[in-house]
């Protein structure tokens, strides 16, 4: 009799509109031809060799020879050109993939960016928000091509790849935002902020305005929602950096000269900010980005950038 095999909850799809693969248990050669979604737990091409047929393909003997197959790659439902593809979730470390994007989950738990100038309270409130959600939220683990320090651990601090790796992410898409500094490269990669989405997280990403331009200028990867976190004033945010006794006179007006342009910005047609919160009161700025965020009370912007 054939065997009716159960749906994997935790495999995400891949949308295949014909499969055409043979594969060797116990010297016997098993041929699938067959159309429908194929789940995969990470690279495609890893996957594809392991493809398992259709329920109604394999007799009870032959898959219990070849059962080994059964966790990596299922067949489900009939193919239907009018289903929108979901994509398979892609893995951190490969470069060579084209990335593909799992927009059921990015759309069911849509990422948020957050930017703002230097002490203009975002990590303040980030933390209170994780603190008192959570759960909820995650922050995605970026790719940087510069060297571990003593207490940081690949994977967990950061993704530390080599030049060649970075690059290679980087023409194929890989990234949502990336950039340079002193030499070492960061990036904001796909898998990385999709892969907090398929764990039931909503992604925080705290990206200053040259990765916010190109987050919402990136030619696949789903909008997320923009908010902007901005000090009452030039000369608050002044105060609030000498303030902190933590930087040299160079690096704070370094500081104050950037949020002259993010703020100028945040103000342009061109910003894609879906809400602009003003810190004059933490508490207040709070539960204004925390209604945001976890009640999805997203303003009109056009209100927030009136002087």
């Amino acid at each position: 009799m054939p065997l009716s095999l159960p749906k994997s909850p935790i495999l995400k799809k891949r949308l295949c509109s014909s499969t055409s693969i043979s594969f060797k248990a116990q010297n016997t050669t098993h041929t699938v031809r067959a159309q429908g979604y194929i789940t995969h737990p990470s690279s495609p091409k890893r996957a594809f060799n392991r493809i398992l047929t259709s329920p109604t393909s394999l007799t009870s003997s032959s898959f219990h020879r070849s059962r080994a197959f059964t966790n990596s790659f299922i067949l489900h439902k009939p193919f239907n050109s009018s289903i929108p593809p979901t994509m398979a979730p892609i893995d951190p470390m490969d470069s060579t993939t084209p990335p593909q994007i799992d927009r059921a989950a990015l759309a069911a738990h849509q990422p948020i960016v957050i930017s703002g100038p230097s002490g203009s309270g975002k990590s303040t409130i980030l933390k209170r928000l994780f603190d008192e959600h959570k759960g909820k939220f995650g922050f995605s683990v970026s790719h940087t091509t510069r060297s571990p320090r003593a207490h940081e651990k690949d994977g967990e601090d950061y993704h530390f790849v080599t030049r060649e790796f970075f690059n290679d992410l980087v023409k194929k898409g890989g990234f949502i935002e990336s950039a340079t500094f002193g030499g070492n490269s960061y990036g904001t990669s796909i898998a990385a902020v999709q892969k907090i989405a398929e764990e039931g997280k909503v992604c925080i990403l705290d990206i200053e305005m040259e990765g916010v331009k190109q987050v919402a200028s990136h030619p696949f990867f789903p909008k997320p929602k923009f908010l902007f976190l901005q000090p009452p004033s030039l000369e608050v945010l002044e105060t609030r950096l000498r303030g902190r006794g933590t930087d040299h006179e160079d690096a704070v007006i370094k500081r104050l000269n950037q949020a002259k342009v993010e703020m100028a910005f945040a103000k342009s047609g061109e910003a894609p900010h879906d809400k602009v919160v003003i810190n004059d009161d933490l508490d207040r700025a709070y539960e204004e980005v925390r209604k945001c965020i976890v009640e999805g009370e997203w303003d009109d912007k056009e209100e927030t950038k009136k002087d």
